[in-house]
């Protein structure tokens, strides 16, 4: 996951013809999407005491969700998900978004497929700029099977966490994600929770490196990416998304899906490359609507 807000590309507004391994570009969408919609209910669900002191609140609309954190100015941690997949998305819903986040003062991002059938973009598209919302960037939805994944070559040792490394945990998410203290303690709440898998790389007794592993039924989503900056560039990512991804096939999983930022001549993208390397592939550039709270 990335919090680049940048100028929007409306070459990646069209959506794809089809999608990659045979699906269609339909299933691939709900795959990814209602995948995220699980991770946003699980991070409600975290640490909570201090998600009552952030005000963390989560909202279903059918198979989508909404998440929001009212004193955590967090992109990551107020935005919503999977929206038009199956339910109709109608006036009704966008204000019920709007109602989640009024009088909270943070930013927060709607994020729409680009599968959702064009009547219902422009639903969405009309009561989000009525309601102060701005078309800016693109998320990269990617998506593989559970086929072995190339050797991934580090001097790092990779482990997985146990609750007694939750502080470690909260701390690389910090420094990867550039976010206040609260976001990573939040989020290390989630260490030993069932389904979660939170993996270390370590150098000598230093953990400097993340990456989590989230099991919904067939599906794997692959969360929480952050290295140290002074251990960038040794591999870490790379075996830890190799770890990942035989130990999803091992707990039953048919596909994994992730996201990061889109990778642009102005704003290269390192994680997004490491995906393909790992094997996934683009399902699409999913357009971030975001709102920016007066100063």
């Amino acid at each position: 996951m990335t919090q680049q807000l940048a100028s929007p590309d409306l070459s990646t507004l069209q959506a794809p013809a089809e999608a990659p391994f045979g699906l269609s570009l339909r299933k691939a969408a709900e795959i990814v999407e209602f995948a995220e919609a699980e991770v946003l209910a699980e991070g409600a669900a975290a640490a909570p005491e201090l998600a009552e002191r952030v005000g963390l609140r989560l909202l279903r609309l059918g198979s989508a969700a909404a998440l929001a954190a009212h004193h955590l100015d967090v992109p990551m941690l107020n935005r919503v998900v999977g929206l038009g997949l199956r339910e109709p998305i109608s006036e009704a819903v966008v204000e019920s978004i709007n109602a989640l986040y009024r009088g909270a003062g943070v930013r927060y991002l709607v994020q729409v497929s680009p599968a959702v059938p064009p009547a219902e973009q422009e639903v969405l598209r009309l009561g989000l700029e009525a309601r102060d919302l701005v078309r800016k960037d693109n998320w990269a939805k990617l998506i593989r099977d559970v086929a072995p994944p190339q050797e991934a070559r580090t001097d790092l040792r990779i482990t997985l966490a146990g609750a007694e490394h939750a502080d470690a945990v909260a701390e690389l998410l910090n420094v990867g994600f550039e976010t206040p203290p609260e976001f990573g303690r939040l989020l290390a709440g989630l260490v030993g929770r069932q389904g979660w898998q939170h993996y270390l790389a370590w150098a000598g007794k230093e953990p400097v490196a993340l990456g989590v592993l989230f099991v919904h039924g067939q599906i794997g989503a692959l969360e929480g990416a952050a290295t140290l900056p002074a251990f960038r560039g040794r591999g870490a990512q790379s075996a830890l998304m190799a770890r990942r991804i035989v130990d999803a096939a091992a707990l039953g999983c048919r596909w994994l899906v992730t996201e990061t930022g889109e990778d642009t001549p102005d704003h290269p993208n390192p994680s997004y490359r490491n995906m393909l390397r790992a094997g996934f592939q683009l399902v699409y550039h999913r357009p971030n609507w975001v709102y920016f709270p007066p100063r």
